[in-house]
């Protein structure tokens, strides 16, 4: 048997380990959630419900640890020759970054994405303006706002610049003189590849966004170039749900390059007659700027608009109806909107820009099933890549980042 007194000593000694191990403890301080995930990593935490995909931060967020992801660009973005020089993409040391989220549950993985905009663009070159008393494009070097993800589907390999896919995405412009892929167009897009698939999510600020919903408050937007500059402008629809393959020279794949759309129809069509003169439709009386930049082809078929699909809006009712867009600052835009279908719907968007930063959630199932899309493994790491797309650069240039690794947690 144990002695009182070697009892006694037993407890002092055990008091004494107690009291030196909490002050170590104490010491090192808390372990914050930030400390339990590799931060290389967009690690991916599991939830009971995965948010409402609107592009509002709500409270399921806040326990999922955040990856931040610096972007590259070309050195000089007001100089359009010196796109060609890829040096500063790969640089990684552009003024934007995105920060990115992500949680799943048994059968969805949602992204959350946060990135700095000072100005939100709805507008592309194609968009109409009858300013001047006809149709014209009035800028045909603008391109409306993206986000795109690029996940490698098997192993691929890049050309020319072996960087898993020339990054995220490539739509970069290059003199024809010096274009590593000679193309007419002098727009090289979308990842050269010289092996493998990828899919991308590509989503558009003009194109898919607001088809389910687009609401706005309190904006000002710059009346020459069509962009918001203050105030909320909040979209929900869907992402164009595409995929990357061997690139293909323009006549083959025209623009595109690699790019080609999954299986079923898009999220938009072009709003333009046959000959490219003018638009199909415009709306009669929009409420608002968004009302005005979103064209759905349930306005049209609820006769919310004036035109035709084949010989489209004429001049006399262009002079009728225009000055409801010189009023909010808008212009017709190029493209209607509709419901997608087949693997092209597999996406849910929803966006919001307010006061200089966007805000975006992408949701799709884990798996699809459909060969032109990534089908995601809970129990594997996912090679990726993302980048955005500013129309304030002029109008072609693609922010990229390096490629990362997706873990399930």
């Amino acid at each position: 048997m144990v002695s009182r007194n070697a009892s006694k000593a037993i407890i002092v000694i055990l008091a004494v380990i107690i009291i030196l191990t909490s002050g170590c403890v104490e010491d090192e301080g808390e372990v914050g959630p930030e400390q339990l995930y590799d931060q290389s990593k967009l690690n991916v935490i599991k939830v009971t419900n995965v948010p409402v995909v609107d592009g509002d931060v709500d409270q399921l967020w806040a326990d999922a640890p955040e990856l931040t992801v610096p972007l590259g660009e070309t050195y000089d973005t007001q100089d359009p020759a010196s796109i060609s020089d890829c040096a500063g993409c790969h640089a990684y040391d552009s003024d934007t970054i995105v920060t990115l989220k992500a949680v799943y549950n048994a059968t969805h993985l949602t992204v959350l994405a946060t990135w700095p905009d000072p100005t939100a663009s709805f507008t592309r070159g194609g968009s109409w303006s009858f300013i001047d008393g006809t149709w014209v494009k009035q800028d045909p070097e603008q391109s409306e706002d993206r986000i795109s993800f690029f996940w490698p589907i098997g192993e691929i390999q890049g050309d020319p610049y072996d960087t898993g896919g020339c990054m995220a995405k490539c739509h970069i412009y290059y003199p024809t003189d010096t274009d590593p892929h000679v193309s007419t167009h002098g727009i090289i897009d979308d990842s050269w590849l010289k092996s493998g698939r990828a899919d991308m999510w590509h989503s558009k600020a003009g194109r898919g966004a607001g088809l389910t919903s687009a609401t706005s408050l309190g904006l000002t937007v710059d009346p020459d170039t069509h962009e918001v500059v203050a105030g909320t402008i909040s979209t929900i629809g869907y992402a164009d749900d595409k995929y990357v393959d061997v690139w293909a020279n323009d006549t083959i794949n025209g623009e595109d390059g690699g790019r080609y759309g999954d299986e079923g129809t898009s999220a938009y069509s072009h709003n333009r007659i046959a000959d490219k003169s003018r638009p199909k439709y415009m709306e009669k009386d929009p409420t608002d700027f968004t009302d005005a930049m979103i064209l759905t082809q349930s306005e049209i078929d609820a006769g919310e608009t004036i035109g035709d699909e084949n010989t489209g809006v004429s001049d006399e009712d262009a002079v009728t109806y225009w000055s409801k867009y010189e009023a909010v600052d808008a212009v017709v835009p190029e493209r209607i909107l509709r419901t997608p279908d087949g693997s092209r719907a597999d996406i849910q968007f929803g966006a919001v820009w307010k006061d200089g930063t966007w805000t975006a959630e992408l949701s799709r199932d884990l798996t699809t099933g459909n060969e032109d899309d990534v089908q995601f493994n809970t129990s594997e790491e996912h090679y990726f890549g993302v980048a955005i797309f500013d129309n304030s650069r002029h109008g072609y240039q693609h922010m990229t980042s390096r490629m990362y690794y997706m873990k399930f947690i």
